[in-house]
């Protein structure tokens, strides 16, 4: 009878483990590998994995992961491969490009930029811009990362060496207006020393200022040849006038002697 019993409770306490072993274990889902849980990361918002740790208890893997926006931490579900707590950690810094840049300076100082050019300081993308503004200028130092003016300073006139050659500003000049160069001169302005380039065109006559120092036109002056034709035809009118009356006054003369 004892036998019986303890037979009896050894196919009990089986029958639970199997019925235990079926519920909690058997059926529980197999959890994804880390690899695959990455995929999914990767899938859903680009970029590379950073980093990745796994919690076990709450069967989730911690991913770390960089796109274009930045650094993001997330969870992914290592049974359910549900993706949950997004986080941004880290905003990744978006320059402007240089039109904007030369854009937003016009606008903040209500100017006009005459130079411009881009360079890197302290490894950080800069532009440097001369603006004109009630026939001022203006040194300005424009962050492109911050999106703001960090220096604003007025420019005394200075004298340049030019880098750009009479040569060169000749024939810059000539691809802007067509004519014989008929003289160079150099001045001197708020924004560096200028190529003053004379050109004898057909219809008209031109002044180019050419910048010395970066070879860009900065402004052509037309003067009509019509007009300058007209001025002097006003001359010789008037030279015929006076001849006509230096006459007039001779026979006068002639006539008293008589």
């Amino acid at each position: 009878m004892v036998k019986v019993k303890i037979v009896l409770i050894v196919f009990i306490v089986l029958g639970l483990s199997f019925t235990l072993f079926q519920v909690f274990i058997k059926d529980s889902p197999k959890m994804i590998s880390q690899q695959d849980a990455e995929q999914i990361a990767t899938k859903l918002y680009g970029g590379k994995v950073l980093n990745t740790t796994v919690d076990a208890e709450k069967d989730n893997y911690q991913i770390s992961l960089e796109n274009d926006q930045g650094i993001y931490d997330l969870y992914v579900n290592g049974q359910t491969e549900k993706v949950s707590n997004v986080r941004l950690v880290e905003k990744k810094e978006i320059a402007l490009t240089v039109d904007e840049a030369k854009k937003n300076i016009e606008n903040e100082l209500n100017g006009r930029v005459q130079e411009i050019k881009q360079m890197d300081k302290e490894g950080r993308p800069f532009v440097e811009a001369i603006v004109e503004k009630n026939q001022k200028y203006y040194q300005v130092e424009y962050d492109l990362n911050e999106k703001k003016i960090i220096a604003n300073h007025e420019v005394k006139e200075q004298v340049e060496t030019p880098v750009i050659s009479k040569q060169e500003a000749k024939e810059i000049a000539l691809k802007q207006y067509k004519g014989e160069v008929t003289k160079i001169s150099t001045v001197e302005t708020a924004t560096g020393t200028h190529y003053k380039v004379t050109i004898d065109g057909q219809k008209a006559d031109a002044n180019v200022y050419v910048q010395g120092h970066t070879g860009v036109v900065s402004s052509i002056s037309v003067n009509s040849k019509q007009d300058d034709d007209e001025d002097e035809a006003d001359d010789d009118n008037d030279d015929e006038d006076a001849d006509e009356n230096e006459n007039e006054d001779d026979k006068d003369d002639e006539d008293d002697d008589d």
